[in-house]
């Protein structure tokens, strides 16, 4: 293949007394890798280019450089050079990516060209890598110049960049337990601004940002055995230039795969001395195509779930006016985001109604109401804390009314129906008397079935409630939405971490840990009276399950326990799940409050089909309700 084959067109075109600034700004937008300068406005000749490791030089928000003061002038490509001879040169003088010019005598700028570029035109073409795993091109040589942790000076990892041209680093738990925690590699420092050290400026600043500030986290990960395909087809979709390599039985970094070795697996073949192992898939950090999340209706996750269990003697006659509350915090539909979190923490409430000016209910806020519009809506929220319409994006209009004789079966029938977390007790007015929370029926449940039912009748089947700490927290609250759960268990194949708490995320906003875009929002404010302003800054993106997770290790319960003990553990921690493991160390999933709420569910929905008594007097009689004929 020749280089005109694989040419694109550039998105980033600047001058030559343009500020390097600014073209670190069009990169960074425009999530390219490479600026060409050419002469002029009128003229395609081209006078240098600019990559990530330039452009990087600059540690300051301010600088007098101009793009012709950090431009390079080779080495570039010619229109009708053979790709192999383009990868040998990039190699050789370590760059990612060059210009490809019509000839010597006639620089004009046919387009550029990227490693990755190279490797997707050869996926393209239907050319098979000659060394078809990865262990036959990993880097493994000098390992430790690879390695970083995550509390490492950032400036550290920056001289490595740009003074050594590598490609990146992967960020590990330590050196002594080099488990991958993610990677670092110029195009983090290009897309944030959190790392600079003003090399340029009279001020410096006293402390230099950390790795962990800018670090990528969640990426892919491979084995030796991992086909070479697969790593090609993630790194090049992604534009990754360095994954880890890691042990599959203990998880820890054995070598690294940049983008460099993944092309010479297509051009060159496998590294001298190299044997070739036996193809295994990939390590499943990323989501398998098993996990993903379809969408299913709810009539068909009730039917899923709805299984008709016998109705224990104990619950029967527990009415909706036994367990209501009498009040509930409340905002009104004019108030913002940012004010109903303030509510939630002063009352300790999951809960908060909205009502309008006249005092009417029109909805409600919950935890779980707000996790599900941060995880599907995106992080509106951030960019508009004070936005006093956004309450509407996040309320839940959707709220169930009960009569004060409803059996809590039935209110938790009705409340699984519509995915509610909260019921409205009214009199025969339809005035509302009083509230019931998903909590106050898992109280209800706790007092009255001690001994009477195991985990294993109530809990989540099957692997639906188990994550690995590596997944996107995107994929984690598609999930939980999706099945319905309020919890998941975080597992990373040794050892149950903790669980994913619907009650501890409402304010976390995230994007896929897969893409690209990472911000920081900052807010400038005084401290104290007088004193100078200073900046606090909130992350956003992008963030892992890891991240979120609420560490329970050791904390757990068996199938065969109560079911009760699990419910005394999510009060003790604070969270609304709690893993599952048996007797062998296996996890077999999560068990919620949701899951609790469903159990009383399906009670309701074998009384109601079968005809039976819905209530039972105080007094131990049978309720009026005739059974089926």
């Amino acid at each position: 293949m020749k280089a005109w084959e694989i040419a694109r067109k550039p998105k980033v075109v600047v001058y030559p007394n343009d500020p390097v600034t600014y073209v670190r700004a069009r990169m960074r937008s425009e999530e390219e890798p490479i600026a060409v300068v050419v002469e002029s406005e009128k003229s395609e000749k081209v006078a240098g280019y600019i990559t990530w490791n330039e452009v990087i030089q600059v540690t300051s928000h301010y600088s007098h450089l101009r793009a012709k003061d950090v431009a390079l002038d080779h080495p570039v490509a010619y229109r009708d050079e053979d790709i192999a001879d383009i990868y040998r040169r990039m190699v050789e003088e370590r760059v990612y990516a060059l210009p490809i010019l019509e000839s010597k005598e006639n620089p004009r700028l046919v387009g550029v060209v990227t490693i990755a570029d190279i490797v997707r035109a050869l996926r393209r073409a239907g050319f098979k890598p000659v060394a078809e795993t990865v262990a036959e091109v990993m880097t493994v040589e000098d390992l430790d110049r690879y390695l970083v942790e995550p509390g490492e000076r950032v400036d550290r990892v920056w001289s490595d960049l740009v003074y050594r041209r590598m490609p990146g680093k992967v960020v590990v738990r330590s050196r002594e337990d080099p488990v991958p925690w993610g990677v670092v590699t110029p195009r983090e420092f290009v897309s944030t601004s959190r790392w600079f050290f003003h090399r340029e400026s009279e001020r410096g600043l006293k402390t230099v940002a950390k790795v962990r500030r800018i670090m990528l986290r969640g990426v892919p990960v491979a084995t030796p055995e991992t086909p070479i395909e697969y790593v090609a087809d993630v790194m090049a979709e992604h534009e990754y230039t360095v994954l880890p390599v890691i042990d599959e039985k203990e998880g820890r970094v054995l070598g690294v795969v940049t983008i460099f070795d993944v092309a010479r697996a297509y051009i060159e073949g496998a590294k001298p001395g190299r044997a070739k192992p036996v193809a295994k898939p990939v390590v499943p950090i990323e989501v398998k195509p098993e996990e993903r999340i379809a969408y299913v209706s709810t009539e068909k996750v009730l039917q899923q779930v709805m299984v008709e269990r016998p109705q224990p003697v104990e619950i029967a006659g527990v009415t909706a006016a036994d367990i209501a509350r009498s009040e509930l915090p409340a905002i009104t539909v004019n108030d913002s985001i940012e004010h109903a979190r303030r509510v939630m923490l002063r009352y300790r409430s999951n809960y908060v109604l909205v009502v309008d000016e006249d005092g009417n209910i029109k909805g409600v806020v919950s935890k779980w109401s707000m996790l599900k519009a941060i995880g599907l809506r995106g992080p509106l929220w951030r960019r508009r804390v004070y936005d006093k319409f956004f309450i509407d994006f996040v309320m839940d209009t959707n709220v169930e009314r009960v009569k004060p004789d409803a059996s809590i079966e039935e209110v938790a029938l009705k409340m699984v129906s519509s995915r509610s977390e909260v019921a409205i007790v009214e009199d025969e007015d339809g005035r509302p008397i009083g509230f019931i929370t998903k909590d106050d029926l898992v109280e209800a449940y706790r007092r009255l079935m001690i001994g009477r039912s195991k985990v294993e009748n109530i809990m989540t089947p099957g692997r639906i409630g188990i994550v690995h700490p590596h997944h996107s927290l995107y994929h984690a609250v598609n999930k939980m939405h999706n099945f319905y759960l309020d919890a998941l268990a975080v597992y990373d194949g040794r050892e149950v971490i903790g669980v994913v708490s619907a009650n501890r995320l409402p304010f976390v906003a995230y994007e896929d840990a897969m893409g690209r875009k990472s911000r920081r929002l900052i807010w400038v404010r005084k401290l104290v009276r007088g004193s100078a302003r200073r900046g606090r800054y909130v992350k956003v993106l992008p963030l892992i399950v890891l991240d979120v997770t609420t560490e329970l290790r050791g904390v757990y319960v068996r199938p065969d326990d109560d079911a009760v003990k699990a419910i005394e553990i999510m009060e003790k921690y604070n969270v609304d799940g709690v893993p599952v493991v048996d007797r062998d160390g296996r996890v077999l999933g999560v068990v919620t409050k949701t899951d609790v709420v469903r159990e009383l569910a399906r009670t309701a929905r074998v009384r109601i089909e079968r005809g039976l008594p819905t209530r039972v007097e105080k007094g131990g009689e049978e309720a009026e309700a005739a059974e089926a004929g």
